[in-house]
């Protein structure tokens, strides 16, 4: 969790998306310079079905937090797994490094629908993360106030 929650700035602008097999992709990378540690992150959001999301945190090949949108229908219209129907994250555990599972974390860490879709996981990613100065590059990913002081 300290590795996910530390403050981390950007290294340098993330460069503009890219287009591969029906997705757009993204990566970036960030330094905690309190840990002495680089991370990288990636957003990949697929061109047919938007709602089909994520996002995740990268520490020495070991993703450590993803957040998702909704995914994982079979070809009958089933879903694979429940929460594959609502948008989650999840953050890689002790155990699943034991079982080899370094890029799969499998605690699901919230069905509480803090976002719905990927601007609002932007946000709440950004800020799970300790990522600050996003703003700047992902204007989109800001918290909207129904309360404007304008």
């Amino acid at each position: 969790m300290d590795l996910i929650k530390c403050e981390k700035q950007f290294i340098s602008q993330p460069k503009k998306p890219i287009v591969v097999n029906r997705n757009e992709k993204q990566k970036f990378y960030l330094s905690a310079p309190e840990l002495k540690a680089v991370f990288e992150v990636f957003v990949s959001v697929s061109l047919r079905m938007p709602e089909d999301f994520s996002l995740g945190l990268m520490y020495d090949n070991f993703l450590l937090f993803r957040c998702n949108g909704f995914h994982g229908t079979t070809s009958k219209g089933f879903f694979s797994s429940e929460h594959h129907a609502y948008p989650h994250s999840h953050i890689l555990t002790a155990n699943d490094i034991e079982n080899g599972r370094i890029k799969k974390p499998s605690l699901i860490a919230d069905l509480t629908g803090k976002y719905i879709d990927l601007d609002g996981a932007k946000l709440f990613f950004f800020n799970q993360c300790g990522i600050i100065g996003y703003e700047r590059y992902f204007p989109e990913a800001r918290q909207i106030s129904l309360f404007r002081k304008e």
